[in-house]
């Protein structure tokens, strides 16, 4: 009697697994841009909706939506008024973290369910063509003498990639970053435009944000902070350690879904982003923007999102701009 109703309890258990597992989207699904269009996250968001529709990964409409403002938390805020939802998910940046550290939000990457680490991104610090400044040396030995020199544009938040990065390599390069002139910007695309426009002196932004303007010759990279040289159109531009300063920094891209999502669901967009970066469209994108390869799974990105945390606490903590969350 009782081998029979532990078979039976096993059955039991093999058929309704099954049924758990085929969680699979019924409506169109959001993937959501924290920023306005032409950036980084909003060029993300659209290549990975691409994809995921032109390779039939997803039986429904995948469709791109831009919450830009507030250093990129409207976003964060309306994914997570859908707890539960696997049917949004938002591009997460450095923001998903930054903004908790710096006491901007009241939630940090866990009250979201991590779903994806697609890729790194190294950014550049470049300047109108006609700018005296003509490499990383110049901008720093302008910067030594007079911090607020030179005015960056930056997005889309203090605290976020295009900022972070900015400062780790020139602190490095022994700058008062405290004293740094910035305007924040809603995406890349618009701090680029504005320093075509002469509104900001220099931008620390994504290669792709810049590439076709550095192509048709009205911007000049100066640095990147990568910890090897680029390619493509930023193959002659050397990185910062190349120019005596000690440091790389890098920004990434992930998924992360609304709080409560099941475990069904998370086994669902594991295995469609698991094929989405295996398609040949997707390294392709990779090349073309810039990106890094470092897919990592929802367990792989919850941890790599703890370790990201830690990391920018200590560095936002040093700048002085760590502040309790708000309740």
């Amino acid at each position: 009697m009782r081998a029979t109703l532990i078979a039976v309890t096993f059955l039991v258990i093999g058929l309704a697994n099954p049924a758990v597992a085929q969680w699979k989207p019924d409506r169109p699904v959001e993937i959501v841009a924290p920023s306005g269009p032409g950036g980084t996250t909003d060029r993300t968001a659209r290549v990975v909706a691409r994809i995921l529709t032109n390779h039939k990964l997803v039986d429904v409409p995948v469709n791109v939506v831009n919450k830009p403002g507030g250093s990129g938390t409207l976003g964060l805020t309306y994914i997570n008024q859908h707890p539960g939802d696997g049917h949004y998910i938002v591009i997460a940046t450095t923001g998903s973290i930054s903004n908790h550290i710096m006491g901007l939000i009241p939630y940090n990457h866990n009250d979201f369910t991590s779903l994806a680490m697609l890729f790194d991104e190294y950014l550049a610090v470049a300047v109108k063509a006609d700018s005296p400044l003509k490499s990383g040396t110049d901008l720093v030995s302008r910067l030594k003498a007079s911090p607020d020199a030179v005015s960056f544009g930056i997005s889309t938040s203090i605290g976020g990639a295009n900022h972070t990065t900015l400062m780790v390599c020139l602190r490095a390069a022994g700058i008062d970053i405290k004293r740094l002139k910035t305007a924040v910007f809603p995406g890349g695309a618009a701090s680029t435009l504005a320093l075509l426009g002469g509104h900001v002196d220099a931008i620390n932004t994504a290669p792709g944000n810049m590439s076709e303007h550095v192509k048709a010759g009205k911007l000049r990279t100066l640095a990147v902070s990568s910890p090897k040289r680029l390619g493509g159109a930023f193959s002659t531009v050397p990185t910062w350690r190349e120019q005596g300063v000690p440091a790389d920094a890098s920004s990434w891209r992930g998924l992360m879904g609304p709080k409560g999502m099941s475990a069904a669901q998370i086994a669902y967009w594991d295995k469609v982003f698991a094929a989405l970066v295996k398609t040949e469209d997707w390294k392709k994108d990779l090349v073309d923007n810039f990106w890094d390869e470092g897919y990592a799974d929802s367990r792989g990105a919850k941890k790599r999102l703890d370790e990201e945390y830690a990391e920018y606490k200590a560095i936002l903590t040093e700048l002085g701009a760590a502040k309790p969350a708000p309740r």
